[in-house]
C-alpha cells in the first residue's frame, strides 16, 4: 500500500477515479515541491458494479446509493482492518481515505 506522510502532503479533493476498478481518487499536493500525487480507493466489481459501503461521505456522493447502513457490516470491516488504523494519523493511505469517508 502506498503511504503519503501527512505532514509532507496536503488534501485537495476527491474526484471520481479513471480507473475503472475504483470509486474515487483523492487528489494530495506535496508542500515542498507542489507535485500532486493521487491515491485511488474503494472498490468496484470486474462486472463495474460498485461494492457497497457503509456512507459515501466524500462530498461528492456518487456511489451513495450503493450505501448499506448495516452497522454489524461495519464493524466487520473495521474489525479486518484494525491493523492498518494506527497509521492512519501520520499517512495519507488508501485504507485511510476508505475508512474514514466510504466505513
Amino acid at each position: 500500500m502506498v503511504k503519503y506522510l501527512k505532514r509532507e502532503y496536503d488534501f485537495i479533493r476527491f474526484k471520481k477515479s479513471d480507473k475503472p476498478l475504483k470509486k474515487y481518487v483523492a487528489i494530495l499536493i506535496n508542500k515542498k515541491t507542489g507535485k500532486e500525487v493521487k491515491i485511488h480507493f474503494g472498490g468496484v466489481r470486474e462486472n463495474g458494479r460498485p461494492y457497497e459501503q457503509w456512507k459515501d461521505s466524500t462530498g461528492l456522493g456518487l456511489y451513495s446509493k450503493y450505501n448499506h447502513g448495516d452497522s454489524e457490516r461495519r464493524k466487520r470491516y473495521q474489525f479486518r482492518h484494525r491493523k492498518e488504523k494506527p497509521s492512519f494519523n501520520r499517512y495519507w493511505s488508501a485504507g485511510y481515505f476508505s475508512w474514514y469517508y466510504l466505513w
